[in-house]
């Protein structure tokens, strides 16, 4: 059987030997219970331990109990000694209690410790992070540029319907066809017209100008190209004729000049000769009048060369009068036949002019009739949806003005309007960021569009049940989501406008705030 020194040697090292002094023990005992407090208090392991065998030492101790007078009995004096052992057995499971306790109490505090930090951290936070303020209001899909109604400016015959209701147009996209037989001959017609005058305005131009005929360039239609090339000639012609018949007037003009300068010839010719006879006769007039002193002449022979003088001196005189008047005639032929070419010239600028005048005139009417066979080709104005084609027959007979086809547009940017309540409407103003969520279109799936806010209505709108709304116009940055997920005219969604952003904290004291704004305050 095993002694109790052995017993408490092998299952408790750390307890004093049986028989020590109570001096020896009482330090000896202090210290090592230090230590084993401080190796519990750094091990967890230990702890475990520890509780483990105070639970070991209350069973041991209720046998001990249940076996003692048994004990007595058997073994007598060791009993004491097994006594003494279950007191420090139980001394020393008070001291692992304290221990623990202890080790519970730290551990308390620096929970403690942590939840105020983690609070202080969440209330810096708090005041640090902003969310964002949001104004919602229920909106609908509009029309960015309303409702397009397409009519026929001149009317006529449907002859071609190009598209069907429902169907996505593009702009500029023809849509039906009018009938354009009789617009197209009155451009035929204008344009044969046109360069009829105009081949006349080359052959009046080239008159004008005095130079060769230049006919104009002819149209790409054989057929046209042969009635043109006959007005050509026709013109080409009459150019001739014109540019003949002012050789011919100029020809006689210039006739009657070489005429009038042979006559001065002739008129500068007898003056010479005249001025020779009287040089003559005034020479033979003074010689012969001393003579008349000697009697070598008579009276009469001196008058009859004095009459022989006269004579002469009248002749140089109607010789030099009639040169003057030939010299006139001669300025006067050289004036008409200036005056010739510059009426013909003058004529024709005339008559140039009155082309002009009218080939302008056919010009507008052209455009007019090319707008009219421009016309007859219906066009969308817009890309968009055919809603309504109430022009559905061909044949059918469409007056001027008449409503044609409707155009629901489809523009790059989506136009909402959105129903935003009076206590809402303090902090929304144009061109704030706003989110578009699309109820056919789940928001957590597809997510929304961003838009801007447009325009706000100037006055609340009253419903038909009598809630008064402001109307605000917000503009997708989108016109769809993608090709596959269109958005049309009629759909519904929220919008959500970025009004300003606050703190979390300001955002967790408003009601706060607000008690204790109505607090104190009530009747």
């Amino acid at each position: 059987m095993m002694s109790d020194t052995e017993f408490k040697s092998k299952y408790f090292p750390t307890a004093p030997a049986a028989g020590a002094t109570a001096a020896a023990a009482a330090p000896a005992g202090g210290g090592s219970q230090a230590q084993a407090r401080a190796a519990i208090a750094e091990d967890p392991r230990l702890q475990r331990l520890m509780s483990a065998g105070g639970s070991a030492v209350k069973v041991l101790e209720r046998i001990r109990i249940a076996l003692q007078p048994l004990t007595r009995r058997l073994f007598g004096g060791t009993v004491a000694d097994n006594a003494e052992l279950s007191r420090e057995l139980r001394r020393f499971e008070l001291e692992a209690e304290v221990v623990m306790s202890r080790e519970r109490t730290q551990r308390a505090q620096l929970i403690v410790r942590a939840a105020l930090v983690v609070i202080v951290l969440l209330v810096v936070w708090a005041s640090l992070a902003h969310v964002d303020e949001v104004t919602r209001g229920d909106g609908k899909v509009i029309p960015s540029k309303q409702l397009q109604v397409v009519q026929s400016l001149d009317g006529g015959v449907v002859s071609e319907i190009l598209v069907r209701e429902g169907e996505v147009v593009e702009e500029g996209q023809l849509l039906l066809k009018i009938d354009e037989t009789r617009a197209s001959s009155g451009v035929r017609e204008s344009v044969a017209q046109g360069f009829a005058l105009q081949a006349r305005l080359a052959r009046l131009r080239a008159l004008a100008e005095g130079t060769s005929f230049k006919a104009p360039p002819t149209g790409k239609d054989k057929g046209q190209d042969a009635e043109e090339m006959r007005i050509l000639e026709e013109e080409r012609r009459l150019y001739e004729n014109k540019l003949d018949e002012l050789n011919t007037m100029l020809s006689i003009n210039r006739q009657q000049l070489q005429q009038r300068q042979q006559e001065a010839s002739e008129m500068r010719a007898r003056r010479s000769s005249a001025e020779r006879s009287l040089a003559l006769n005034q020479q033979e007039l003074s010689k012969t009048r001393p003579l008349l002193s000697t009697g070598a002449v008579s009276d009469v022979d001196i008058l009859r060369l004095e009459r022989e003088v006269s004579r002469s001196r009248g002749e140089v005189e109607a010789a030099g009068a009639q040169l003057s008047r030939v010299q006139a005639s001669i300025g006067e032929a050289q004036r008409k036949i200036q005056e010739t070419e510059l009426a013909f010239r003058n004529e024709a600028r005339r008559d140039m002019a009155d082309v002009l005048g009218k080939l302008n005139a056919l010009n507008e009417g052209q455009v007019a009739l090319l707008d009219k066979v421009d016309k007859s080709q219906v066009k969308s104005p817009v890309r968009g949806r055919v809603q309504r084609l109430l022009a559905n027959t061909i044949g059918g007979v469409v007056t001027p003005g008449k409503d044609i086809v409707e155009i629901v547009p489809l523009d790059d940017q989506l136009v909402l309007e959105a129903r935003v309540l009076p206590k809402d409407i303090a902090f929304i103003h144009p061109e704030q960021h706003a989110t578009v969520k699309f109820t056919a279109y789940d928001f957590s799936i597809y997510g929304g569009l961003d838009a801007k806010v447009e325009n706000i209505s100037p006055d609340t709108i009253v419903d038909e049940k009598g809630n008064a709304f402001y109307l605000v116009r917000v503009r997708t940055a989108k016109p769809n989501f993608s090709e596959k997920m269109p958005i049309i005219p009629g759909m519904t969604a929220e919008v959500d406008i970025l009004t300003g952003n606050k703190t979390v904290l300001s955002y967790l004291l408003k009601p706060v705030l607000k008690a204790r704004a109505y607090a104190l305050s009530e009747r």
